[in-house]
């Protein structure tokens, strides 16, 4: 048998023995006590000793007993045992039938209880010491077998930390009941890394998308218990695998250094992550942006395209647009960006090789139906293309808007009379109009150089267009005070020249100077004039026969001449004082007593009408003078009156109007007289000329010559005199008012020819040629055809009379855009100058050479009838050359109601 288990049974048994004797000796106390106080109750109450027993044994059970604690109860048993009396001895002989005795009674019983329970306690301590030997050696076993354990996990402890300091490892490990964790190992590298605690401070170490990540996964897993396995990069360029786990309710961190090919794959792994993530992040953005954006792949197809690419194309998603290749810029849009790569590459052929070349261009495109202007941002390179499209259609319309505002505004500064030069911050010239070259005679070249505004200046001392300056660069230098300065300053230069020069200079936001160079030589010289034209009015005022007075806005004199006050006879003393109006009016009121017109002139002079209006009228005094008033309101709120003495004047215009009356009568008289007599002789007229044909006919008989040549002459008269009569009735026609025009679509050739066909026995006889010529593109216009015709007829008629024999005619005709031209010219003798102005009016007529005068009537009808068309006529006439008559019919003519005489 083992020692160890040799001394465990000694100890075993020394323990039971132990235990066994205490409980023996407490029973057998407890038995001594209890017999003792039993008999002293006994022989103390009763001599009975039965019935004693008895009520003693009732009282007892009547009574409750008193509860005590343990610690009460063995302190009572103590003081008992030590205060018990001394044990009286029994007498042998008297044993057997004392015992006997005590078996019939209660007293017996209790004797008999008592060792009872004393066998009992006996029985209970014998099994409490094996119980407690037994129970020893299951705790000795137990603490023998967690001592085993307790070495085998520090042994395993101790291999473990060894391992991790071997391996270059840390953990990390938080208990569930504390945030505050322990730390086994070390992480030993070539670069600084913290040690102990502050390696928890991963931002401090780490780089920041690292620490980011890892302090998420670390959440997760120390709050759900999530593992997770990360290579993560820190700021020194070491590469570190962590992996978290959970055992139990406790987490974990291990970390590693990852070295050589390790390290480089973690790199790559973590390069290729944050690409991602950059890529994705990349294209969320381009998803999110209003802008077009495409890739293609390097055989030109699209690979990628954004959302907005998709609603710009208006197709259903983005893969039927991959399918389909559906291209945003048309064939042209990008056979331009093409061309711009092209010519980009040539343009740096020579240079250094670049690996991406940028076309910008401006396109139109059709988006979603609507014509779009995009800026086209291209990237070419070996890997393919990547665009970007920028609506730039409002920058688009705001730049045209911009540039046409632009040009209108240098436009509208060209047209102004002044002189406006801009200067930028920098003192250097940015923009000039027309009138400050021109003021200053400086050469547009010159200033298009955009120089400094010293330079400006110098050059315009040169050519004295400065004012005379004792100190020069003190001047200068005041001038140039505007570019520090943000208030409007004012100069007044007096040329050399004699001009005078208003000069303002105001500071512009972004510190350059607008000059404004305003030439006010005219304005001074109008305020002489001006002053010059008041003392010259108040002459004229004075010396003026007609009354004239001026009320102020207040309703007082301003001015008044002598005249008024001679024609109303009012003294020169009272207007000197400036009197109210009321005061004049009722001076004037003597030789003119109408209220109603002096109260209407009061009220226009001092009324508060929203608008002022003149007044007029006439005068008819108690004198026989008759006056013409009026009442002219002034720019300035004042009011001027004039009086006119009109009495001889109304005396002749009366007369005058008799007159006219007279002569109106007398014309009416003559139209009806030419109109009766037309009338009266176109009857017999009609008679000899249809009579004259039918001998020309020889219907009754054949005619000699004398006879022909008289029937010749009385048609050709006939026809003359009919003419003659027809005008004068055309002309009593508009006169009336009766004329209208039967306009229709008329072909200005077939008029010329049927004018022409009318006049050939005209033009045989003086042996005229007629030259036609029309104009190529010629056209229809609307207007009477039988008026156009007469007036072409009257026009190479009036031609032929003033040419002379065996000459030519020329009709030519044109048309303009809004005009049908006609102009018939002669080669005769043409009119002199004091005849022109005269030529169309009626019976006006002169010589044609030997031949007697017309009728006068030609021009005169041609005149009314083109101007009843709307038109004009006029003559173009050189003295002995020729005269050119022109006439201008609309092509949409308006008819007039009446011709002009």
């Amino acid at each position: 048998m083992p020692k160890g288990s040799l001394l465990e049974g000694k100890r075993d048994l020394r323990t039971f023995l132990t235990t066994t004797l205490y409980l023996t000796g407490l029973a057998a106390s407890v038995f001594l006590v209890s017999s003792p106080l039993l008999a002293q109750s006994q022989s103390a109450l009763t001599p009975d000793p039965s019935s004693s027993l008895i009520e003693h044994h009732t009282e007892t059970l009547d009574q409750p007993e008193p509860i005590t604690p343990a610690a009460s109860q063995s302190e009572a048993l103590s003081q008992t045992a030590i205060e018990m009396p001394a044990i009286p001895a029994l007498p042998t002989d008297r044993f057997a039938s004392d015992f006997e005795a005590l078996m019939q009674d209660d007293q017996s019983n209790s004797m008999l209880l008592g060792l009872a329970t004393f066998g009992g306690l006996l029985v209970f301590a014998l099994i409490a010491g094996l119980s407690a030997i037994r129970t020893r050696k299951q705790a000795t076993r137990q603490l023998r077998d967690a001592h085993k354990a307790l070495s085998s996990l520090q042994a395993r402890l101790d291999q473990s930390e060894t391992l991790l300091d071997a391996s270059d490892q840390l953990l990390i490990i938080w208990d569930q009941q504390s945030d505050k964790p322990n730390l086994l190992g070390q992480l030993k590298s070539a670069h600084t890394l913290p040690q102990g605690d502050s390696i928890l401070a991963f931002g401090s170490w780490l780089k920041s998308d690292c620490a980011q990540k890892l302090d998420l996964a670390l959440d997760a897993l120390r709050a759900k218990g999530q593992r997770f396995e990360m290579a993560v990069e820190a700021q020194a360029g070491v590469c570190i695998e962590i992996k978290g786990r959970t055992s139990g309710a406790r987490a974990y961190l291990q970390l590693r250094l990852l070295e050589d090919a390790e390290s480089d794959r973690a790199q790559l792994r973590n390069q290729t992550m944050r690409l991602s993530q950059e890529m994705s992040r990349m294209k969320s953005l381009l998803d999110a942006v209003p802008m077009p954006v495409w890739s293609r792949n390097e055989k030109g197809q699209l690979s990628w395209i954004n959302e907005a690419y998709r609603e710009a194309v208006d197709a259903e998603n983005l893969r039927d647009v991959l399918e389909k290749q559906i291209e945003l810029l048309d064939q042209q849009g990008r056979d331009h960006v093409h061309k711009a790569h092209h010519t980009q590459a040539s343009n740096i052929s020579d240079g250094p090789a670049r690996t991406a070349h940028v076309a910008v261009e401006r396109l139109p495109v059709i988006m979603q139906g609507k014509r779009q202007i995009l800026d086209v941002v291209d990237i070419a390179s070996k890997q393919g293309n990547v665009g970007i499209a920028t609506d730039v259609s409002a920058i688009d319309e705001a730049e045209k808007a911009l540039a046409r505002m632009q040009a209108f505004h240098a436009a509208t500064m060209d047209q102004l009379t002044t002189a406006v030069a801009i200067f930028d911050s920098n003192q250097n010239l940015q923009f000039y109009n027309a009138a400050y070259h021109t003021l200053f005679d400086l050469d547009p070249g010159f200033l298009d150089q955009k120089p400094k505004d010293g330079i400006i200046l110098d050059q315009l001392r040169a050519n004295r267009h400065l004012p005379e300056q004792a100190d020069f660069a003190v001047w200068k230098a005041e001038i140039f005070a505007a570019y520090r300065s943000v208030e409007t300053k004012e100069h007044w230069w007096h040329l050399p020249n004699g001009q005078s020069l208003r000069v303002v200079a105001a500071p512009t936001p972004d510190g350059g100077v607008t000059y404004i160079y305003e030439n006010v030589t005219e304005r001074l010289d109008l305020e002489k004039r001006y002053n010059s034209l008041i003392r010259v009015q108040s002459e004229t005022l004075d010396h003026l026969g007609d009354g004239v007075i001026v009320f102020g806005s207040d309703g007082r004199v301003r001015v008044s001449n002598p005249a008024f006050a001679s024609m109303w006879s009012i003294e020169e003393m009272l207007l000197a004082e400036q009197p109210h109006v009321s005061a004049v009016l009722e001076v004037c009121r003597r030789t003119f007593s109408d209220p109603a017109v002096w109260a209407d002139l009061k009220q226009a002079i001092v009324g508060l009408a929203d608008s002022r209006e003149g007044l007029s009228g006439r005068m008819e005094r108690s004198d026989e003078r008759i006056v013409d008033y009026a009442l002219v309101p002034l720019p300035d709120g004042a009011s001027m009156i004039t009086f006119v003495d009109v009495t001889d004047k109304v005396n002749v215009e009366r007369g005058l109007t008799t007159r006219n009356e007279a002569l109106m009568a007398a014309d009416h008289l003559k139209n009806t007289f030419i109109q009766h007599v037309s009338y009266e002789l176109r009857s017999p007229l009609t008679n000899i000329i249809g009579f004259t044909e039918l001998l020309t006919e020889e219907t009754f008989g054949s005619l000699n010559g004398k006879q022909r040549e008289y029937t010749d002459h009385i048609m050709t008269s006939s026809s003359s005199l009919l003419a003659i009569v027809n005008d004068i009735l055309d002309l009593a026609t508009i006169d009336a008012g009766i004329m209208v025009l039967d306009l229709e679509d008329i072909d200005p050739i077939a008029s010329i020819q049927a004018a022409a066909e009318g006049l050939q026995d005209r033009l045989a006889e003086k042996d005229i040629t007629l030259h036609v010529s029309v104009a190529d593109h010629l056209q229809h216009f609307m207007g009477d055809s039988k008026r156009v015709r007469q007036v072409l007829y009257n026009m190479i008629s009036n031609a032929i009379a003033f040419s002379p024999d065996h000459s030519n005619v020329s009709v030519l005709a044109d048309q303009t855009q809004n005009e049908m031209v006609f102009t018939v010219r002669d080669h005769g003798c043409g009119m002199p100058e004091d005849f022109l102005s005269s030529a169309f009016e009626r019976f006006e007529s002169r010589k044609a050479g030997e031949t007697r005068k017309g009728a006068g009537l030609g021009l005169s009808i041609v005149k009314s009838f083109v101007e009843l068309h709307g038109g004009h006529v006029s003559i173009d006439s050189v003295l002995n050359k020729g005269t050119a008559v022109i006439c201008h019919f609309p092509i949409s003519p308006k008819p007039v109601q009446q011709a002009a005489e």
